[in-house]
């Protein structure tokens, strides 16, 4: 009579633990994937970190997070990943009750791109594990991975030239909205450039100094079309890489910078044309677009880009420089 209340007694407790972890099991958990704040270069480091929190009274002896990432993120420690056409991550975890556990995965970029981890799948089980749940997470997490940059002193002469010429011809105008110091005033200098209150305060007329700005944008054509059914995802790569460096030199040297691709931005599915800009910000913000193509989504005309341009700087007055970069050499692009 005692075993049988005994296994009565057993089977109500496992019936009884069955049903509390059933409903309590993901109450008060949470799961979030995250990549880190910052953009890196291709071929550098970047963190991903795993925070799983446990608010209740709960113990999951047994808690298994799975999610995928792209496969050019390669883990420094690959246990617990499994790699296809994704690095499949299953790692399993123990979280006691209110426990708060935090893990950095530390990854090599191998590739430049857009990354992101939109779900996780949680598994758990019962105190016996006996019995399985799953549950699906939304995450909202990305990586920018910019092209590289290339050292663009290895370009032929004339090109470098070509580039040295327009820089030297950027000093022309001063900015009157950028103040650089105070100096002695000389016969050649107006009247409106005089500091009176620095005037009064030596005794000599001193004149205001202003940076100069530049009078000349650059313009950099990316063409990603290929002239054959074989896509050269190498070239292509290379001449994102290219445009990247070039635009990077001119936004550094105080050249306002456009960009004007042919190639899909992975997000938006428009061409990946960035206005005219300047400074750290247009530096960004190009980089981002430029990790951003998808090099397997069909790409535009470039001869018909650049019929559009063409007809738009028709009545402009300014002279900006062109620079194309391209594999192709097609006759009608020519």
């Amino acid at each position: 009579m005692k075993i049988l209340l005994l296994l009565a007694a057993a089977g109500l407790l496992y019936i009884l633990q069955d049903l509390i972890y059933k409903t309590f099991w993901d109450k008060n958990l949470s799961v979030s994937i995250h990549f880190q704040d910052k953009a890196v270069l291709e071929g550098e480091q970047a963190t991903l970190t795993e925070v799983i929190e446990n608010r209740k009274l709960l113990p999951l002896a047994y808690l298994n997070v799975k999610f995928q990432v792209s496969r050019n993120l390669v883990f420094q420690n690959m246990e617990n990943t499994s790699v296809s056409d994704f690095n499949y991550k299953n790692d399993v975890f123990s979280v006691l009750f209110h426990q708060r556990i935090r893990r950095t995965l530390v990854f090599s970029c191998q590739k430049r791109g857009y990354y992101e981890i939109t779900q996780s799948d949680i598994i758990s089980s019962n105190l016996l594990m006996t019995s399985e749940y799953i549950s699906t997470l939304n995450q909202n997490t990305y990586l920018y991975v910019y092209p590289r940059y290339l050292n663009i002193n290895c370009l032929d002469v004339p090109f470098r030239k070509m580039i040295g010429t327009m820089t030297s011809r950027q000093f022309l105008y001063e900015d009157p909205f950028e103040f650089r110091g105070i100096r002695d005033y000389t016969s050649t200098d107006p009247m409106n450039s005089v500091n009176w209150t620095a005037s009064a305060r030596t005794g000599d007329l001193m004149v205001n100094v202003h940076d100069s700005t530049s009078s000349q944008e650059a313009i950099i054509i990316l063409n990603l079309e290929t002239e054959t059914v074989w896509v050269y995802e190498q070239l292509h790569e290379i001449a994102i890489r290219l445009a990247a460096s070039i635009s990077y030199y001119f936004l550094n040297t105080g050249v306002p910078t456009r960009m004007i691709c042919n190639g899909s931005d992975c997000i938006t599915d428009q061409v990946a044309v960035i206005p005219t800009g300047s400074g750290l910000r247009h530096v960004n913000a190009i980089a981002e677009v430029l990790a951003r193509i998808d090099l397997t989504r069909t790409v535009v005309s470039c001869t018909d880009q650049l019929h559009e341009l063409t007809n738009k700087m028709a009545n402009s007055t300014s002279a900006p420089l062109y620079i194309m970069i391209s594999n192709s050499m097609s006759n009608s692009l020519q």
